[in-house]
């Protein structure tokens, strides 16, 4: 870890690590979800219903967590949000209803803190030029925390029951939160201070809505990650129920699927930095969303051979999967400096609310269509709708090669609040 100066690999490795175990801590329920369903005496269906009080609990912390980074520092709050990660996953491994929900609404905030922190962190220390890439690398942690819990998962609940699990991960949670104290001193006295106050809760909120490009990147982030959840949660059913595929077999897709989304996380963060237009990898994303959603709408209606379909998902994955860290990225750009951490928390509150509501669209939609397949029309929409946003940011700002748009306001002191949203020019970036 840091303590004299400020490493970008190692603080990158560390906001990656506090990511994956986050992520692991929500998804841990639903890698074991048969086992608990039988331990507790509750359907298994009724893990939709847990992750989506998880989201909650996400939605609720985000609100707040600008003004916890800003009060305690960025890198407290990544310990706090371990240290909730690790009593929420302690309480998720007692086997009872009660338990499970409080524990789960407490990942669900953990969950909240670990963006704002850490953008907070990546938007200091990351040099502009590599921002994307740098916030890219730091979303792998959201697939491999998945993945890690899909493998050691249901051999765990085989071997030595369920809970070890979520036992397990609460002890990682709190190693990290420990680990992470050797750098700390060294990267919140570095990091944009603000006092406590209820007026520092609400100021991130009210800079999204004030702010015409962040309010339609927050909005966009709210179709993209409906169109995330969506192709993840309905891609396996949608497989076995109308293309006659064994559960593994879909399982398969999935996980092909998932690590295509993994390789495009890395791939646009790459193209946004090389190209230097964040924005315009986000409406091509958009576009490329609701063509894929298209082909699988199509062949719903019209037939077309499982192997369209398929490459369709793949294509899904690479891009509704992939679009999170130039989102953040983008987001850290356009927010006034000493305010990254308020504002990602306000522009998650979006994202949240679209995993939150997007799937009850999408179910809404198959209850009338009766076709999983024919229902993807929703994230034909959904991707539509970010594709406008998108390019209304592009119409209305000229190009400023990817560098921050508060650059200006970094090197003048002034205290015009223009200078906070201009757009930069090159040599203007920290």
């Amino acid at each position: 870890m840091m303590t004299s100066t400020v490493k970008l690999p190692l603080l990158l490795a560390e906001t990656t690590a506090v990511q994956a175990v986050g992520t692991a801590a929500v998804l841990a329920i639903a890698a074991v979800a048969p086992a608990v369903a039988v331990s507790i005496g509750v359907p298994a269906s009724l893990v939709g219903t847990q992750i989506a009080i998880a989201y909650l609990g996400g939605m609720t912390s985000s609100v707040f967590a600008g003004m916890l980074v800003g009060s305690v520092g960025p890198c407290r709050t990544a310990q706090i949000a371990m240290v909730l990660n690790a009593a929420g996953a302690g309480l998720c491994a007692v086997p009872s209803v009660g338990p499970i929900i409080a524990g789960t609404f407490l990942i669900g905030l953990a969950y909240g803190l670990i963006n704002p922190s850490a953008s907070t962190l990546l938007a200091q220390h990351a040099p502009p030029r590599r921002r994307n890439i740098v916030f890219s690398i730091k979303q792998t942690g959201v697939p491999i925390g998945g993945a890690l819990v899909g493998l050691v998962g249901p051999p765990l609940a085989l071997s030595v029951g369920w809970s070890a699990l979520l036992v397990g991960i609460s002890l990682i949670s709190l190693s990290l939160a420990i680990a992470l104290e050797l750098g700390r001193r060294t990267l919140d006295s570095n990091a944009p201070r603000s006092t406590l106050s209820a007026g520092a809760a609400i100021r991130g909120l009210a800079g999204i809505l004030r702010n015409g490009p962040l309010a339609c990147i927050a909005l966009a982030s709210f179709c993209f990650s409906a169109i995330q959840l969506c192709t993840i949660s309905f891609l396996v059913v949608m497989l076995v129920e109308e293309y006659g595929f064994t559960l593994v077999g879909a399982g398969g897709v999935l996980a092909a699927v998932q690590g295509t989304g993994m390789a495009g996380r890395l791939f646009w963060g790459v193209v946004a930095d090389v190209a230097g237009a964040g924005a315009q990898v986000l409406a091509g994303l958009a576009l490329m969303m609701a063509c894929a959603a298209g082909v699988i709408v199509a062949a719903g209606f019209l037939g077309w051979p499982v192997a369209v379909v398929i490459g369709a998902l793949i294509v899904l994955g690479f891009t509704g999967v992939g679009w999170n860290g130039v989102y953040l990225s983008e987001v850290a750009r356009y927010a006034p400096m000493g305010d990254v951490g308020a504002i990602t928390g306000a522009a998650m509150v979006f994202t949240f609310a679209g995993v939150l509501v997007g799937p009850n669209i999408f179910v809404a939609i198959h209850s009338v269509l009766g076709s999983f397949s024919q229902s993807f029309i929703a994230l034909v929409v959904a991707a539509g709708i970010a594709f406008v946003l998108m390019t209304t940011i592009l119409m209305r700002r000229p190009s400023s090669d990817g560098l921050p748009v508060h650059a200006t306001a970094v090197q003048n002191t002034s205290s015009d609040p223009s200078h906070q949203t201009r757009g930069a020019t090159k040599g203007e970036h920290r």
